[in-house]
């Protein structure tokens, strides 16, 4: 399951790589490899609400676990990219896209993503650490 949710998320990644290849078809159409429980800020929001009311982390745990695959694939493919993430931690990260979801419930959780993705491309960290 973990080897399936990095694969998918590589795929996305690459359609959502600023500055560098935009993988798409000639209609700019792709698809998003996910299960159902993470294809959306409506289903974020719930597994937020579930974590936070009835200590129910399951469904917040896929979300994360999601997350750091797609973000391991954009720093994997991106140009000039050690982590994406530059210097935040993975719960700032998921803050970020819980905050985002909230305001945006409407909207796929790949869409969140690469919002995400543009916004911290700038903050990315280009080399290892010494």
């Amino acid at each position: 399951m973990k080897r399936l949710l990095l694969t998918g998320a590589v795929y996305i990644a690459l359609w959502a790589m600023p500055a560098a290849l935009h993988a798409a078809d000639a209609n700019q159409q792709y698809n998003v490899r996910a299960f159902s429980k993470v294809e959306s800020c409506y289903a974020l929001n719930r597994a937020v609400n579930s974590a936070k009311k009835e200590d129910d982390w399951a469904a917040l745990y896929g979300f994360s676990l999601y997350t750091m695959g797609y973000l391991t694939g954009i720093s994997r493919l991106a140009y000039d990219t050690y982590d994406i993430g530059g210097r935040k931690n993975t719960k700032t990260l998921m803050v970020w896209l819980e905050q985002y979801c909230l305001e945006n419930p409407d909207d796929s959780f790949d869409t969140a993503l690469h919002r995400l993705t543009a916004e911290m491309y700038p903050h990315r960290t280009t080399v290892a650490p010494q």
